[in-house]
């Protein structure tokens, strides 16, 4: 690898172009290719075994494109699978969402009661319970899973009534247990940052562990030298879903826009 090599991203569909999106605001000069696996979407729903099996695929897939990181822009996949992925990619670093998130919830929080909102699978793993009780012990962690949430994303739809209700309803209980702090804990839900902000009320900060996990891969690549020299930035789309559809996503999700996408089914 060399400081021109990409930063490889992927996710179970459209929801980690908020990676993407951060990473060019904070990173603009890195290429980037990244992976939508919409055939396999959702991720939430299917078992830890399918799950691990289409994190391995795509790794191997951006391993031998020469990626010098590789981001889980997956917070299911994040939750599972980190360990096994850092194995099977040796001396290319792995950085995951969980990880990133908790560490950021518990700076952010004041009274140590932090909310979760996740997919059902994240939730079901108690993912950022585990990781924020490892770290600090005395927090208060409420958790939450909500396919539809995701599902309303994917699917390019913006119902705002309905998005305020399904919200509304689906953190009831960590809004009742008086939590400050309430993590996005999947990549789909900042794209619903508006409707979220509306139902928790100005008392509780809401964050988006993907600010956090981009500058911790800015931090690794400026301590080894592997930021790009200045070239002009590449950035490589693929899915293995229909190409068309995902393209129409990336007009409404990405905020630079790109028609370099391919179908690749690995």
């Amino acid at each position: 690898m060399d400081t021109n090599s990409p930063i490889g991203v992927f996710d179970s569909g459209v929801g980690g172009l908020t990676v993407v999106n951060n990473l060019i605001k904070i990173l603009p000069d890195e290429n980037i290719i990244y992976f939508a696996d919409s055939k396999n979407f959702p991720y939430g729903t299917k078992t830890e075994k399918e799950v691990i099996q289409f994190a391995e695929k795509i790794t191997k897939f951006l391993i031998c494109k020469g990626s010098k990181v590789i981001v889980v822009a997956c917070n299911t996949v994040s939750s599972i699978a980190i360990p096994f992925l850092k194995e099977l990619s040796k001396d290319i670093p792995v950085f995951g969402m969980i990880q990133a998130g908790a560490l950021y919830a518990i700076k952010t929080s004041k009274n140590k009661r932090i909310g979760i909102i996740s997919t059902p699978l994240t939730a079901q793993k108690h993912a950022y319970y585990n990781e924020i009780k490892k770290i600090s012990p005395e927090t208060e962690v409420f958790e939450v899973g909500s396919q539809e949430m995701v599902n309303l994303i994917e699917d390019g739809i913006s119902y705002k009534q309905y998005a305020y209700r399904l919200t509304k309803e689906k953190l009831e209980e960590p809004l009742g247990n008086k939590i400050d702090t309430l993590i996005l804990g999947c990549t789909h839900f900042p794209f619903l940052y508006n409707t979220v902000k509306d139902v928790v009320g100005s008392n509780v900060k809401v964050i988006d562990p993907s600010d956090f996990l981009v500058l911790e891969v800015k931090k690794f690549l400026e301590a080894e030298k592997l930021l790009n020299n200045g070239n002009i930035a590449q950035r490589a789309y693929f899915t293995s879903g229909d190409k068309k559809e995902f393209k129409e996503k990336m007009k409404i999700f990405l905020d630079y826009p790109s028609g370099n996408v391919k179908k690749i089914d690995i």
